[in-house]
């Protein structure tokens, strides 16, 4: 048994080549779709998480501007200012102090997230420090490192730093604010010690499986929350900080590396709320859709195929019963039957089928008559190169005759008109050397002195460099004998000049004569006109060369008339006449 293949091979190729495009068209699909479902995850995941950062973000600066201004009111505090003015004996200090310490534990209190308040003043009172207010000398400030951000500034968020607390050991982010007095002197630093674990609070939601980091102005970790490594958060927030498609001023997102990266900024908050998620999680859901895709793709693959296989059966059957009528055709044989029920495109395909094969026969009978007609013509061929042997044959024999009779110039004329037929001749070529054509030309030359009684005389100034140029055959005898017809017949002495020059590449020819050139009316202008002779040769120059190579007249009455051929300058010539490759002729 045959392969399927073998047998019905344009039905499998077309078969083949449909399944295999709609299976790349699917895969396609599925490719494309997980990527735009990559892509719509990304864009909804980010504008999600965007927008909780915000509201997260939005919350924090609410408590940070509480903050500063419960640290503004308490620097404002009037026992505080009544302390700071000083003159006073122990006993109205230290009811100052207890006024001060009732206002701050009020606070304190009413602010869970605020876990101490520490005062440095320039004349601390001696009290104990182990409670939320602790006071401390102006000299411990100065040796405190993270409170210099203080040192050109009236109040400053500090970086996340450890204190000890009643709780023990804990880390706080604090606000310091210089304390001015009434007269406008600063007299000492409040500092306002919040935990940071209340940042970090207000991090969470109902997700517990999120990344989120709290950094300061510069870059500094407040809180953080999930299962984050704060060096590597950091250095991310670096290089994202560095990527020109990236501003950490507003809200934004990017993917970075195996991250993806959503971060939110107030205008007014310098505070930046990052959130990283590993970028497996973020593609964990499409990997899933794409399965789903996937597998909805092999399904129609399935049903492409079983249907492309039915479809193609149907499709090759009148493209089998064309071939069929293609391999038996045969000229001599009525064509065989094609089906004639087809009311579609097969049905065309057979019409013209029939057509084609109506005129292919018409065609080999058009072939044989033209044949036929091809074998005359050759034998005609044949008869025509006779006729030239005989005419030399019969000039070679008047020129005898001529010389038995002592007629020297009859002879002379018989002698030069077969030297005119050789060249008109030339084997039925169009292009001859300008050697020859100057051969042609002198003949009839000579040939019209003898008949005028050399009333004129020519020169031909051509240098020999130009000898072996083609030229169209019998090109410039008909100016010489319309200079002699029309130019010279009343003259005593005529005067005919012919030279060569090469200007571009092209050779410019002249015939120029001293007979009685053009009329008034026509001075020194060009004559694109002529007689029949010239105007053939116009014909033909056109035809080899096209139009910028042409046959101009100049002339002046009575003084005489130029010819100017142009041709191209041309040693090799091509397939065709006028296909020819210009070079130096030398």
């Amino acid at each position: 048994m045959k392969s399927p293949f073998k047998r019905y091979p344009i039905r499998n190729v077309f078969f083949l080549a449909f399944a295999g495009f709609v299976t790349l068209l699917l895969v396609t699909i599925v490719i494309v779709s997980y990527q735009v479902s990559i892509s719509q995850m990304q864009n909804n995941t980010s504008h999600y998480q965007q927008k909780l950062l915000r509201e997260m973000n939005e919350q924090i600066s609410i408590q940070k501007k509480a903050i500063e201004q419960v640290s503004l009111a308490m620097t404002r505090n009037s026992d505080l200012q009544e302390y700071l003015q000083g003159k006073k004996d122990n006993y109205s200090s230290y009811k100052s102090i207890s006024s001060i310490n009732a206002s701050f534990f009020d606070l304190v209190f009413s602010m869970p997230m605020i876990d101490s308040i520490h005062l440095y003043l320039k004349d601390p009172p001696l009290r104990d420090q182990e409670g939320p207010i602790r006071y401390y000398s102006i000299d411990q400030y100065s040796r405190t490192g993270w409170l210099n951000r203080l040192d050109h500034a009236d109040f400053s968020w500090l970086e996340k730093h450890r204190i000890q607390s009643p709780q023990g050991t804990i880390s706080v982010i604090s606000f310091a604010r210089k304390v001015y007095s009434l007269n406008g002197k600063a007299e000492g630093v409040l500092v306002v010690n919040i935990k940071s674990s209340s940042f970090g609070k207000m991090l969470e939601d109902e997700n517990g499986k999120v990344n989120r980091i709290l950094v300061d102005s510069s870059q500094l970790p407040i809180a953080s929350i999930g299962k984050i490594d704060i060096e590597d958060a950091l250095g991310t927030i670096g290089d994202i900080e560095k990527n020109e498609d990236a501003d950490l001023n507003s809200d934004g997102f990017m993917r970075y590396e195996d991250k993806f990266v959503v971060w939110s900024k107030l205008f007014n908050n310098d505070w930046l709320l990052v959130e990283i998620t590993p970028w497996k999680e973020i593609a964990k859901n499409s990997l899933e859709l794409a399965g789903i895709l996937f597998l909805i793709g092999l399904i129609a693959i399935l049903l492409v195929v079983l249907l492309t296989f039915y479809l193609t059966k149907q499709f090759t059957k009148p493209f089998k019963a064309l071939l069929e009528n293609m391999d038996e055709f045969s000229i001599s044989e009525k064509e065989l039957q094609l089906p004639n029920d087809y009311q579609n495109e097969f049905g065309t395909l057979f019409t013209g089928y029939k057509k084609m094969i109506l005129r292919i026969k018409k065609l080999y009978e058009d072939l044989e008559v033209e044949f036929n007609e091809k074998r005359r013509a050759e034998v005609a061929a044949l008869q025509a190169n006779i006729n030239p042997h005989f005419l030399y044959n019969t000039l070679d024999q008047l020129n005898w005759m001529a010389i038995a009779e002592g007629q020297v110039q009859i002879s002379r004329v018989l002698e030069l008109m077969g030297k005119m037929f050789r060249v008109g001749l030339s084997n039925g070529e169009n292009f001859i050397h300008l050697k020859d054509e100057l051969i042609h030309l002198e003949s009839y030359l000579q040939i019209q002195q003898i008949r005028l009684d050399h009333r004129f005389d020519y020169r031909i100034d051509i240098p020999d460099s130009f000898l072996q140029c083609y030229i169209p055959k019998m090109t410039l005898q008909p100016f010489v004998e319309n200079a002699l017809i029309h130019g010279l017949h009343n003259k005593d002495l005529g005067f005919i000049i012919i030279k060569v020059y090469e200007v571009q590449n092209n050779l410019l020819i002249t015939i120029k004569d001293n007979g009685a050139g053009l009329k008034k009316n026509h001075p020194i202008k060009k004559v694109n006109t002529g007689g029949y002779g010239i105007r053939n040769v116009r014909d033909r120059l056109f035809a080899y060369f096209g139009p910028s190579y042409t046959v101009t007249l100049y002339g002046e009455e009575n003084i005489g008339t130029t010819a100017l051929i142009k041709i191209p300058k041309q040693v090799i010539l091509g397939d065709g006449d006028s296909n020819v490759e210009s070079r130096n002729c030398g």
